[in-house]
């Protein structure tokens, strides 16, 4: 009888929207520690910021080597589409250029489903 009355509370609860967001990082480039780098996400008039964490780099202490995945759960009210915005504080290790790198990209989030977004990063100039 539990197994079963859970089964209906699963099925009767709300689908829960959500997204995975990656930013990939080209060769020798990598997020400054320092900087605020953070994905933002826009519904409408509403605004969610998450800040983004990386795997540290053990030649650079200030830089991460690679973005980590950002799993973001929205409020399950939460629906169609959405603007993924992200704000990267970047430096060339070779070249030992920072700059800051804005991108933005339009998903169309789905009920019960995870939603991937990819944020490619083109290197300093």
């Amino acid at each position: 009888m539990i197994p079963a009355l859970l089964l209906a509370v699963a099925l009767n609860a709300p689908s829960v929207p959500a997204l995975t967001v990656s930013v990939r990082l080209p060769p020798g480039v990598g997020l400054n520690a320092r900087g605020e780098s953070r994905i933002t996400v826009q519904a409408g008039q509403k605004r969610w910021a998450f800040p983004l964490s990386g795997v540290p780099d053990p030649a650079s202490p200030d830089t991460f080597r690679a973005a980590r995945p950002l799993s973001v759960r929205l409020p399950a009210g939460v629906r169609g589409p959405v603007t993924v915005h992200a704000r990267l504080f970047l430096c060339d290790r070779r070249d030992g250029v920072c700059t800051v790198q804005e991108q933005a990209r339009r998903v169309t989030l789905k009920p019960g489903a995870t939603v991937p977004v990819v944020m490619p990063v083109t290197a300093p100039r």
